[in-house]
C-alpha cells in the first residue's frame, strides 16, 4: 500500500493551482490581451456594508491624522498670508552730562517693520495655496491606502474562513468513510490495514482543519482590532463567475481605458505633483530672497531735557551675500531632487495601475480553469468512492483521489476569492468603490 504523506493546505493548494493551470493553458493556448474587455464590474457580493466601511475608515488612526492635517495647512497658508515681518516698538531713555555743565534727561521711541517685495507676497501666496492642496491630497492618499489595507485583511480573512470550511466539510467526509471502513473490517470484507488507512487519514484532516480554525480565529481577531467596528465576514462558497450576470457600463472599458481612468485620478500621483510644484515654488520664493526686504520705520526723540525734540523716518536694507546664494543653490537642487522623486513615483504609479488594469481578466481565466478542473477531479473522486464500495478499489486510490479533489476545492475557491479581490481592487483605484468623503479631484 502506498503511503501518503501529510501536507500543508498551502503546499498543497499551490502545487495543484500550478499544475491545472499549466496544463489548461497548454491546452487552450491561454492569452490574455491588455486591451480585452474585463468583465461586468458589479459590486462584489462578499464585500462589507460600503457604509460601515466608511464609518470604520474615518476613525482609523492613520486618517484622522491626515485630517488634522488639513488645519495645519490652512494655518500654514495664512502665516504666508501674514509675512515673515512683524511690527517692533522701541524705546530707549538716557543721561546726557556736559562737562561742568548741567545733566539732562532724554527719550526715544521708535516703531519699525519690514516690508516685502511684491514679487515675494505673490510667491507666498502661491506656496499657501499648494499647502492646502497638499493638506487635502495627503488625507484623500491616507484615506485610500487605509482602504486598500482594509480590504486586503478582508480578504485574507475570507481565504482562512473558505479553507476552514472546505476542511471542516473534508473532516465530516473522511469520518463517515472511516465508519464504512470499520463496518467492511468487522465484516471481513478489508484487512485491518485499511482500518489504519483510514484512521490516519482522519486524523491528518482533523489535524488540518484544527490548525485552519485557529489561523481563522487569528485572521479575524487581527481585523477586529485593526479596524474596529467593521463585521464578521460571513463565508460564501464562491460559484459560477464571482462577479455575478449583471451587467454595467464599466464592462465595456478596455483594459487601457480602465489604467486611464485610474491614473486621471490618482491621489498618490497627485500628491507627487503637488510636492514637486511646492519645491520648485519654494525653490523660486528663495531665489527672491537674495534681495532682502527693506525695513521702514519712525523715530521720535527727547533731547537736553526737552530743549530738542527730533522727529524722523528711517530705511534700511539688507545686502546681498554669499550665503543668500547658498540658500537659492540649495533650494533648487531641492526642486531638482523633487522632480525625479515624481519621476520615479509616475514610473511606479503607472505600471501598478496597468496590473490592476489587466489583473482581473487573468484571474477570471485562472478561475474559470481551476472551477472546471476541480469538478473533473471530484466526479473522479466520486467514481473512486462508489469502486471501493464495490469491492472494485483499494481504499489507497480513494483516499488519494479525495485528497486531490481536496486541493482542487481550495485551488478553486481561492482563485475565486482572487478574482473577486482583483475586481473591488479596480473600483478601489478607480474611485467608485469606498472613495474619501468630499474628495471630488484637485
Amino acid at each position: 500500500m502506498t503511503r501518503l504523506q501529510p501536507r500543508s493546505p498551502l503546499a498543497m493548494l499551490r502545487r495543484t493551482a500550478a499544475a491545472v493551470c499549466l496544463a489548461w493553458a497548454g491546452a487552450a493556448g491561454l492569452s490574455v490581451a491588455m486591451a480585452q474587455t474585463p468583465p461586468a464590474l458589479t459590486l462584489p457580493p462578499v464585500l462589507p456594508p460600503a457604509e460601515t466601511v466608511m464609518q470604520v475608515l474615518s476613525q482609523l488612526p492613520q486618517v484622522r491624522a491626515a485630517s488634522a492635517g488639513v488645519p495645519l495647512a490652512q494655518a500654514r497658508n495664512q502665516r504666508l498670508e501674514a509675512g515673515p515681518h512683524d511690527w517692533v516698538a522701541k524705546a530707549g531713555t538716557n543721561r546726557r552730562t556736559e562737562r561742568q555743565g548741567p545733566s539732562f534727561s532724554e527719550a526715544d521711541v521708535a516703531l519699525e517693520t519690514g516690508l516685502r517685495w511684491p514679487a515675494k507676497a505673490a510667491a507666498d501666496r502661491q506656496l499657501g495655496a499648494t499647502e492646502i492642496q497638499l493638506g487635502e491630497l495627503a488625507l484623500a492618499d491616507a484615506w485610500h491606502e487605509a482602504a486598500r489595507g482594509l480590504m486586503a485583511a478582508w480578504f485574507d480573512a475570507l481565504r482562512d474562513m473558505r479553507t476552514a470550511s472546505v476542511l471542516q466539510d473534508q473532516a465530516r467526509l473522511v469520518t463517515q468513510q472511516m465508519a464504512s471502513t470499520e463496518r467492511r473490517v468487522a465484516a471481513g470484507e478489508a484487512a485491518t490495514l485499511e482500518r489504519l488507512a483510514a484512521q490516519a487519514e482522519a486524523a491528518r484532516i482533523d489535524a488540518l482543519a484544527a490548525r485552519a480554525q485557529g489561523q481563522l480565529q487569528v485572521r479575524l481577531q487581527t481585523l477586529e482590532r485593526l479596524y474596529p467596528g467593521l463585521p464578521k465576514p460571513v463565508d460564501m462558497a464562491p460559484t459560477g463567475s464571482p462577479a455575478g450576470t449583471a451587467t454595467s457600463a464599466a464592462a465595456d472599458f478596455t483594459a487601457a481605458e480602465w489604467a486611464s481612468k485610474i491614473l486621471d485620478d490618482n491621489h498618490g500621483l497627485k500628491l507627487a505633483q503637488a510636492k514637486a510644484q511646492q519645491a520648485r515654488q519654494q525653490a523660486q520664493r528663495t531665489a527672491l530672497e537674495r534681495h532682502g526686504d527693506p525695513t521702514v520705520g519712525v523715530r521720535a526723540s527727547r533731547e537736553r531735557g526737552g530743549q530738542e525734540r527730533v522727529l524722523g523716518v528711517y530705511v534700511s536694507i539688507p545686502l546681498g551675500s554669499a550665503g543668500r546664494r547658498a540658500d537659492a543653490q540649495a533650494a533648487l537642487a531641492q526642486a531638482e531632487m523633487a522632480e525625479q522623486e515624481l519621476a520615479q513615483k509616475r514610473v511606479r504609479i503607472e505600471a501598478e495601475a496597468w496590473r490592476t488594469a489587466s489583473v482581473l481578466e487573468q484571474t477570471r481565466h485562472t478561475r474559470v480553469q481551476l472551477q472546471r478542473a476541480q469538478r473533473q477531479i471530484e466526479r473522479s473522486a466520486q467514481l473512486q468512492a462508489r469502486a471501493y464500495t464495490l469491492g472494485e478499489s483499494p481504499l489507497a486510490d480513494l483516499l488519494l483521489a479525495r485528497r486531490n479533489a481536496l486541493e482542487a476545492q481550495l485551488a478553486a475557491d481561492s482563485a475565486a476569492l482572487d478574482e473577486m479581490q482583483s475586481h473591488a481592487r479596480l473600483l478601489l483605484d478607480s474611485h467608485s468603490l469606498w472613495r474619501a468623503p468630499g474628495a471630488h479631484g484637485h
